[in-house]
Formats: structure tokens, C-alpha cells, sequence
């Protein structure tokens, strides 16, 4: 369980004059789940709901003295979660308890001229007329009355405080000077990676792979086990590596891409990183001169297939898991190898990352420093997470795990990825190991997977893993072929349904308060299939979450929100249906980003607005589904580009 200190603050009563957006039509992203079958690897463990009465709020990079409540959890093989330690605060950063925010500077901020999109759906405000401007919708508007009460204009006044205990006094909510509001019927100027693609394009390609092989394969294969540390990393050797063996074998089995495990929990490289000594380029392997990513990717290519990448983000061997948030040098650690991964091997179209939300969360790794370094060295990569969340949450696709016992659902429309391993019995977790056994018959791969996932717009990805001599075992090898014999590709398969906009340009918030509740389990950034932090509000509404982003952000114009989570997937208790998306710069004034409903059916809900000038971004429920409060396991505020 995470420890979170909560301080009252002051609630939020706020007058809004704002267009109303039409509902939104979500994917369904709900799966039940089995309990995790012993030896696989994962957490189990229970969900922390934040119900405490009062403003919470939850400040980084403040003024230091706080104490500092870690959140991260610790996922054992078999099941199991070690609670987090609470430390004292340091110098310089305050988590948890009541926080002082200083204004920021007064910024520009735009309103109307908003988007909304959920599971496919595109609302335009067009011909609704901005209540600040009196443009006409679906136009770009420059609102030019600075200070003018959006009541005099047909909004309402209404009561601002100020974060953190600052004055607060009657304000009408107001649009800022010069501020630009967007077209409503212009889609953001980014859509897509760098080669011209929109990420609807790029997602309905990457369903349209199917199948594929992931491959666990490093110090685990021949000593050691689940996250060890500091292996002797000289018994790596695989004295006949053959992966064009592992190419054959999947290209029989109608496989069109794979992905590989370049590093795991135990932080053992299969290429020779700049970033320390623990890699193949310091073994007695090949003389130090091998390199398992290269001949990888050089085979997969050779045969048609693409070549995805797995990552840990969590390193035992670092030790950089379980102490807080992460500091400068592991946090170059990490930067320096996926910069060489994603620099050094062409082109790497998807990046399976883990040991990342489940293990440290979002906010201890910050998600935004990590996401904006991939894509800015490949543009067009479909990043996600083993995060245990069944929509596009800090990720470009849904990731489900089936040997946590979750399975795509019946009827998704998400675009996603299932992985499973091929063997039943034996292996050492993921990895091989003598006495590997139960492996699953070609019939369970295709009818019992296959042909059920590819018509949810799942791709099915087999954990094959080489054993010592580097190479597929014969009996694996054998099904996969039998496998290929026996399955084609669905090709009249209706074309993937309209997708949920991504949130390509993270901002993190640097605190958040809440007029209810435990505001900071809507930012923390921890979940796993199992283990997730909730923001449950009062009953009264309406209710609210403010983040701040630190300074006035030039281009906001993303919030995405992921309603609770109990067991293995979400729940539509609490489920916001009435929201509002509120602006400010100084945390006094703001102003009407956008409106609208959701069904309420507890799936990821994005929407978009602007871009505007702020630093504050406020979520108001209005009304939510069920007779709870509102609920939230993570909230996203973004740039619209």
C-alpha cells in the first residue's frame, strides 16, 4: 500500500459559463480476471481508495521540509507486494500535506473552440457561440476584452480561491487578454509520428500485425532468478545464438513481428551499453564484441518481420525501484540506454516498457521526460506499459497480461496487445530453464487466442524463449509451424473503430489539490492489474481536481481522465458523466475550457480544448454515475500541437 499524507486545504466554489459538448462514445476496455497463476510474474494485492474529506494536495519541487511518501510496490513473482516505505522529505521537494503555491505569472488563456473525442467520437462545437468572444463557432476567435467578467457576457460570476491558503475574494471568471481561441473543427497540428501518419493510421497498422513472438532471453536463461541483482553475468553464453532460427520459426508460425527483452528487472544489456559494465560488452562471451539487439533486428528484417523492444524501466541492479522518486544519474541511466536502443538499430516501431507505473509509477520515473526522449528518436513507436490499465492511459495502446488473469474483452475496440507465455509448466518465470514443459498445442494458440483476439483488435504476442545455446527449442519450433498450417489472418475483419486521442505531449503536474478526497492518488501514476490508487470525492457536487502544472504552459489543450479502478479493471461507480474543464494562470481567475458529458461507463475519457495559456487545469464533476462520489485513478493534462 502507498502511504499518502493528506493536509486540508480550502475547497473550490466556482461560477462557470461554458458550451456544453455531446456525449462521447468510448471503446469498452472492461475484462474480469481470474487470480494470477503461481510463478508468473506481477503483483497481486489490494487497491487503495483516497476518501478522506477535505482539500488534499500533493506538491513536488516546492519549498523542501515535507515529508516524502514513496510510491512504489514492489510486484514478486507468485503474486505477492511488499508495502512502500515512507521517508522523510529532502530539500527542495515536498509530497503530500498542505503546500503554499506560489501564483504564476498571468498567462493567456483561450475558451470554446474545443473537441471532444472518446472511444472514437469527434464533437465540434461548431455554430455554438463562445460566450466570452461572441465569435461564431467552428472560427478561431482572438477574445481581446481583458478583465471583462464572462458575466457580463453571459457567463457567471462566481467565487476563486487561491491555492494553498491565499487569498481568495470574488472573481467573474474571465478570458485573459489576447488570448487565442482554436477552431473546434482543426485537429491538432501533430496527429502523428514523422512519417506523415496520423496515430489512427499508425495503431490500425500495428492490429493488422496480428501475431507475434516476444522472446525473454538474458542472464535469467542461465542462472539466478526473477530480479536478482548483481548476477555473474559471465555464465551469458550462447555459444551457438541463431537468430534467424527465431525468424524461421516465426515467420512458419505466421508471426509478423517480434519483441525482445533487452534488458530486464535484473538490469543485464543484451548490447553493449555506454552506461555501465553490466551488458555484453564487458562478458567473455564473443570477446565482449556481441550483441544480441543487433543480430535481433538484422534477422527479424532479413524475413519481413518487425522488430519491437522490450525495456525494464525498473533495474534490481541499479537498486532504483524502491527509493522514492528516481535521482539525475538513474535517471540517465535510463536515458543513455534507450537512447542507444532507439538511436543505434533503425527503425523500432514499438517499445513494450515495464517495472515502470506497478513498480516506481509515473511520477518517480516521470513519465513525461521518458515518453518525450522515445519520441522525439522515433517518432512513429507505439509505446505501453505493463500497467495492468485496460485503456490509453501514459501509453499509445492497451498491454493485457494474460497470466495476471486478464484477457481482452469480447467486443473491445481498443487497440492493444495481449502477451502469454507458451509453456504451462516449468521455465524460470518468463525465461527458459531446464524442465520447461506444458506447452500450450497449436489448436490452443489458434482457437483458443488467435481467432478470438484478432476480432478484438488484439495482437497475440507468444513468449518463445531460446534456451542456452541461443536458439528456439525443436519442440516449440515444431508448433509454431503447426500453428501457420492451420491459421490465416482474418482478413475481412471490419477496420479498427476511431481511437481515443493520445496525449503526445505530456505535461506532469508538479501538485495537485482537490476539494475532496486524496487528491494525490489521481496523479501518482501507480497501477497494476490488482493495485491501483483512487481520488474518490464527497457525495456533494459539484466536486474537484486542480492540478498544477508549475508555470503557464503556452498550448494546453489535452485532458485525459481514467475513472476508478477496483480489482482487475475499472468500475462504472463513480464514473464522472457531468464535466467541466476549468483554466487558470494565477489560480484566481479562470476560465471555461470546455464542457460536456461521458457515458459513464468507466472506460479512459479524453478530450480537447484550445490550445490555451495556463498553469492551473481544473476537472469539475458535476455528476457521476452511481450514488458515490466521483472517482478518478489518474488524470493527464497535455499540449494540443
Amino acid at each position: 500500500m502507498n502511504t499518502k499524507l493528506v493536509s486540508a486545504l480550502f475547497a473550490c466554489a466556482i461560477g462557470l459559463a461554458c458550451s456544453s459538448n455531446a456525449p462521447n462514445v468510448n471503446q469498452d476496455g472492461s475484462a474480469g480476471g481470474a487470480t494470477r497463476p503461481a510463478g508468473s510474474s506481477g503483483s497481486g494485492g489490494g487497491a487503495s481508495t483516497g476518501g478522506t474529506t477535505g482539500d488534499s494536495s500533493i506538491q513536488t519541487g516546492g519549498q523542501g521540509g515535507g515529508a516524502t511518501s514513496t510510491l512504489s510496490s514492489t510486484r514478486l513473482s507468485g503474486g505477492t507486494t511488499s508495502p512502500s516505505s515512507s521517508s522523510a522529505g529532502t530539500g527542495g521537494q515536498t509530497t503530500g500535506g498542505a503546500t503554499s503555491a506560489s501564483s504564476g505569472p498571468g498567462g493567456q488563456s483561450g475558451t470554446g473552440g474545443q473537441t471532444t473525442l472518446s472511444g472514437g467520437s469527434t464533437v465540434a462545437d461548431a455554430g455554438v457561440d463562445r460566450a466570452a468572444s461572441g465569435g461564431s463557432g467552428g472560427s478561431a476567435t482572438t477574445v481581446a476584452d481583458a478583465g471583462v467578467d464572462r458575466a457580463a457576457l453571459g457567463g457567471s460570476g462566481g467565487s476563486a480561491t487561491t491555492d494553498g491558503g491565499g487569498s481568495g475574494g470574488t472573481a467573474g471568471i474571465r478570458d485573459a487578454a489576447q488570448s487565442t481561441v482554436a477552431d473546434a473543427d482543426t485537429p491538432p497540428a501533430t496527429d502523428g509520428g514523422g512519417s506523415g501518419r496520423t496515430w489512427q493510421q499508425i495503431q490500425s497498422d500495428f492490429i493488422d500485425w496480428r501475431f507475434g513472438m516476444f522472446l525473454h532471453f538474458g542472464i535469467l536463461t542461465f542462472t539466478g532468478s526473477w530480479a536478482q541483482p548483481n548476477l555473474p553475468i559471465n555464465q551469458f553464453n550462447p555459444t551457438n545464438l541463431d537468430c534467424n532460427q527465431w525468424a524461421d520459426a516465426a515467420v512458419s508460425a505466421k508471426m509478423t513481428f517480434g519483441v525482445l527483452t533487452t534488458r530486464h528487472h535484473d538490469g543485464f544489456a543484451l548490447w553493449p551499453s555506454k552506461a555501465s559494465t553490466f551488458n555484453v560488452g564487458n562478458i567473455s562471451w564473443r570477446a565482449g564484441k556481441g550483441d544480441v539487439v543487433q543480430e535481433y533486428v538484422t534477422a527479424f528484417r532479413a524475413k519481413g518481420l518487425k522488430p519491437g523492444l522490450y525495456y525494464s524501466i525498473w533495474d534490481s541492479t541499479q537498486n532504483n525501484g524502491n527509493n522514492g522518486p528516481l535521482s539525475a544519474s538513474q535517471m540517465q541511466y535510463i536515458k543513455t540506454q534507450l537512447t542507444e536502443l532507439l538511436s543505434n538499430y533503425g527503425e523500432i516501431p514499438f517499445l513494450v516498457l515495464d517495472g515502470w507505473a506497478w513498480k516506481m509509477g509515473h511520477r518517480n520515473a516521470p513519465f513525461a521526460e521518458i515518453h518525450d526522449l522515445i519520441k522525439s528518436l522515433q517518432p512513429d513507436i507505439l509505446i505501453t506499459d505493463h500497467d495492468g490499465i485496460q485503456g490509453p492511459w501514459d501509453a499509445d495502446l492497451v498491454m493485457y497480461e494474460e497470466p495476471k488473469g486478464v484477457f481482452s474483452p469480447t467486443g473491445n475496440t481498443i487497440a492493444a496487445g495481449q502477451d502469454n507465455k507458451i509453456n504451462g509448466t516449468g521455465g524460470n518465470d518468463w525465461f527458459w530453464a531446464p524442465g520447461i514443459g506444458g506447452l500450450m498445442t497449436a489448436s490452443t494458440i489458434v482457437d483458443g487466442h488467435l481467432k478470438k483476439l484478432e476480432a478484438s483488435y488484439t495482437n497475440f504476442i507468444l513468449n518463445c524463449p531460446p534456451n542456452r545455446d541461443g536458439q528456439l527449442d525443436a519442440a516449440i519450433v515444431a508448433i509454431l509451424g503447426q500453428v501457420g498450417s492451420s491459421w490465416t489472418p482474418n482478413a475481412s475483419r471490419a477496420p479498427l473503430p476511431a481511437q481515443v486521442p493520445l496525449n503526445q505531449h505530456p505535461y506532469m503536474p508538479t501538485g495537485v489539490t482537490a476539494t475532496s478526497g486524496t487528491a494525490s492518488s489521481a496523479i501518482d501514476g501507480v497501477n497494476d492489474v490488482g493495485v491501483n490508487t483512487v481520488w474518490t470525492s464527497s457525495t456533494s457536487f459539484p466536486q474537484s481536481l486542480t492540478l498544477d502544472l508549475g508555470s503557464v504552459k503556452p498550448d494546453v489543450g489535452y485532458f485525459g481522465y481514467l475513472p476508478g479502478y477496483a480489482g482487475n479493471g475499472p468500475t462504472t461507480n463513480g464514473s464522472i458523466t457531468s464535466y467541466k474543464i476549468l483554466v487558470s494562470s494565477d489560480n484566481s481567475v479562470y476560465t471555461p475550457a470546455t464542457s460536456g458529458t461521458w457515458p459513464g461507463d468507466g472506460k479512459y475519457q479524453a478530450v480537447l480544448f484550445g490550445p490555451v495559456a495556463a498553469r492551473y487545469v481544473r476537472l469539475e464533476a458535476d455528476a457521476v454515475n452511481g450514488t458515490g462520489g466521483a472517482q478518478a485513478t489518474e488524470v493527464v493534462v497535455g499540449a494540443r500541437r
